[in-house]
């Protein structure tokens, strides 16, 4: 199977590539940073099973791979740098596209990921909320009638959700402007 960036989508000559990720912990489990490393595997080893064979996804523990296939999969950003720097007790689930990685134990129990060629929110939203879907069959998640979904790190609760898009802006750089675009970005609660 060919790789999600091989492809060409929208508006392709300005957006690189989108990516949708949402993060979920498991009701009655502790943060990972707070499960010994057996239990973050077993912890691994039920979430993969409830989702691998639905999704077609291939389920690797992390400390079976070597540091140049672990700064591969870093650089592709697959994982975060955070999660490449220790992986005892730690699992990726790949498509085989690469264009879905979920990791396991990261900051949260579950970080799905999912990345398109181009412009593509909607779609790749509507396939992570799928797969967030099928695990909340299997599972119940970490939630607050008032604050939403819980997360380890307070930036990420409520959805969850962070939805990003990879710009090649040229002509803005070699024009000196990036600054005072990051600059009225940040002001409508965007990062650059």
């Amino acid at each position: 199977m060919s790789k999600w960036y091989i492809g060409a989508g929208e508006q392709n000559d300005i957006v690189i590539s989108t990516r949708i990720r949402l993060a979920r912990n498991i009701e009655d489990y502790p943060f990972p940073c707070k499960l010994d490393t057996k239990t973050r595997t077993a912890l691994n080893k039920k979430i993969g099973d409830a989702v691998c064979g639905r999704e077609n996804l291939e389920f690797i523990e992390m400390k079976t791979l070597t540091q140049p296939q672990i700064v591969s999969l870093a650089e592709k950003h697959l994982i975060s740098p955070e999660f490449a720097s220790s992986y005892d007790g730690r699992a990726l689930l790949l498509s085989d596209s690469e264009g879905i990685s979920i990791m396991l134990c990261e900051e949260d129990h579950i970080k799905i990921q999912v990345m398109k060629p181009g412009l593509s929110l909607e779609t790749a939203y509507a396939e992570a909320d799928r797969i967030d879907d099928e695990l909340n069959e299997k599972f119940v998640f970490a939630f607050d009638d008032r604050l939403g979904y819980l997360t380890q790190c307070p930036t990420n609760l409520g959805t969850g959700m962070r939805a990003s898009v990879l710009l090649h802006l040229p002509a803005l750089t070699a024009c000196g402007q990036m600054s005072s675009i990051s600059s009225t970005v940040s002001k409508l609660g965007l990062t650059v």
